[in-house]
């Protein structure tokens, strides 16, 4: 059985240069493109990086560029975060040229709270995976929405 809506997304271990995640990018969207073109019932959808680091506050709900620069800067050399914003950036302009649908998660860059671990001195935690009641919450209601107003082709 072949699914209806297949998401996507190219994970947060991914730490080579940008160059070689966008040719994994480039090679994923070619396959799913002649997937697609197999089984025209069969939709995809990407979905954006989760973003990584934790700290005890909201950061900037207002501006996620604010709240993406703060991870960029806060928390380099940790498990490569620091490239997570940039990589849905290129990530976004590909996919607009392939109009391919995307869940943008970029506005999670905000609630670096709700990681599971804060850091702690200088050993951090888990500060890539959401669990705290809320945020995620989200994501539902975007996917829906992308569900009901996506013109598929």
């Amino acid at each position: 059985v072949m699914p209806d809506i297949t998401v996507v997304t190219v994970g947060a271990h991914v730490s080579s240069e940008d160059a070689l995640y966008l040719g994994l990018v480039d090679e994923v969207l070619s396959g799913m493109i002649e997937m697609q073109s197999r089984h025209p019932r069969m939709k995809f959808v990407w979905r954006t990086q989760t973003p990584g680091g934790c700290t005890n506050e909201i950061i900037s709900p207002r501006d996620v560029n604010v709240a993406a620069q703060y991870s960029t800067e806060h928390f380099r050399g940790l498990y490569n975060y620091e490239t997570f914003y940039r990589r849905d950036l290129l990530l976004l302009d590909r996919l607009n040229r392939a109009k391919i649908p995307y869940l943008d998660m970029r506005m999670l860059y905000s609630r670096s709270d709700a990681h599971i671990s804060s850091v702690k001195g200088s050993q951090p935690g888990d500060c890539l995976h959401l669990c705290s009641p809320g945020p995620l919450d989200v994501i539902g209601r975007l996917f829906h929405h992308l569900l009901l107003n996506e013109k598929w082709s």
